[in-house]
C-alpha cells in the first residue's frame, strides 16, 4: 500500500525562516547579508539588541526541534549517522540520554533499507511496517541544553503562531516567556519519495502542547514585537546593513 511521501526542496520551514528574517532586517535589527540556515547546523537567523548580537532558532509550528539520521551496523545494530549534518544532537543524546539503546531493543529485526540491494517498494514499506514510531518523554530543559551548547549559543526562539520564547536564560533581558510544552525524543521510518522509492531512519525531538508567548516577531493586534528600542547594530547603520 503506497505510504505519503514527504516534501522535499525549498519547503516551508525555509520559507518561514527566511520570511522572519525579513521582518528583522526591515526593522534594522540584522544585517542585510544574513542567510536563512536552511539544512545546515548553523543559527536560522540574528539580531541584534543593545549592539549586541544573538542567535536565534526559527521554527515552523509542528516542525521537528532537532533531527538525526540513524544507520545500520551489522553487529551494533542501530547507530547515528557519521555524516550527520547536527553532530551537537548526536553529542546531546549520547550523554543525555539511553534512547539509542531502547531503539536497539525495540527494534530488533534487520532494516531493509540497509540489508538488502535493488530496493522495492514492498522493502520499503516492509520497513514502515515492521518499524513502529518510538516515543520517550524528555523535560523542556532538555531542549534548552542542547540550543545552549551550541556553537554559538542560541537562547531565543521564534515559533510560527506561537511566538517569541527564551531558551534556558533571557540573556538580553528582553522580558519574554521561557518555552514551553511537553516535549519528547521520536524515532521513526519516513518516506522521503514514494514515487523515488527514498525513505530514512531519524531520531527527532517534537514538542506539542505550547502555549502562546504575547511576544512574535510577525506582532499584530494581540501580540508584541519582542526586541524593545535601544541601540541596536553597533556603529553607523549604513555599516552593517
Amino acid at each position: 500500500m503506497p505510504r505519503k511521501s514527504i516534501a522535499r526542496g525549498n519547503n516551508l520551514g525555509i520559507k518561514y525562516e527566511e520570511r522572519i528574517n525579513k521582518i528583522l532586517k526591515d526593522k534594522e535589527l540584522q544585517l542585510k547579508s544574513t542567510n536563512s540556515a536552511r539544512a545546515s547546523d548553523a543559527p536560522d537567523g540574528f539580531f541584534w539588541f543593545n549592539g549586541n548580537r544573538y542567535p536565534l532558532e526559527i521554527k515552523r509550528q509542528n516542525a521537528d526541534f532537532a533531527q538525526v539520521e540513524l544507520r545500520w551496523d551489522d553487529k551494533k545494530g542501530f547507530k547515528f549517522s557519521e555524516k550527520s549534518k547536527n553532530p551537537y544532537f548526536i553529542e546531546f543524546l549520547r550523554k543525555n540520554t539511553d534512547f539509542l539503546e531502547k531503539i536497539n531493543k525495540t527494534w530488533s529485526e534487520e532494516p531493509r533499507k540497509f540489508t538488502k540491494k535493488n530496493l522495492t517498494q514492498d522493502d520499503r514499506n516492509w520497513d514502515l511496517d515492521h518499524f513502529n514510531d518510538i516515543k520517550d518523554p524528555i523535560d523542556v530543559s532538555f531542549i534548552e541544553r542542547f540550543y545552549n551548547l551550541k556553537q554559538p549559543p542560541v537562547y531565543y526562539l521564534q515559533i510560527e503562531n506561537k511566538g517569541f520564547f527564551y531558551l534556558g536564560r533571557d540573556i538580553a533581558k528582553l522580558g519574554v516567556p521561557r518555552i514551553n510544552g511537553k516535549p519528547y525524543l521520536r524515532a521513526r521510518v519516513k518516506t522521503r519519495s514514494a514515487s523515488n522509492n527514498k525513505w530514512g531512519f531519524l531520531v527527532a525531538i517534537k514538542m506539542p502542547g505550547i502555549k502562546s508567548s504575547e511576544y512574535d516577531i510577525e506582532s499584530n493586534k494581540t501580540k508584541k514585537f519582542p526586541i524593545p528600542d535601544g541601540t541596536h547594530i553597533k556603529g553607523p547603520i549604513e555599516e552593517f546593513l
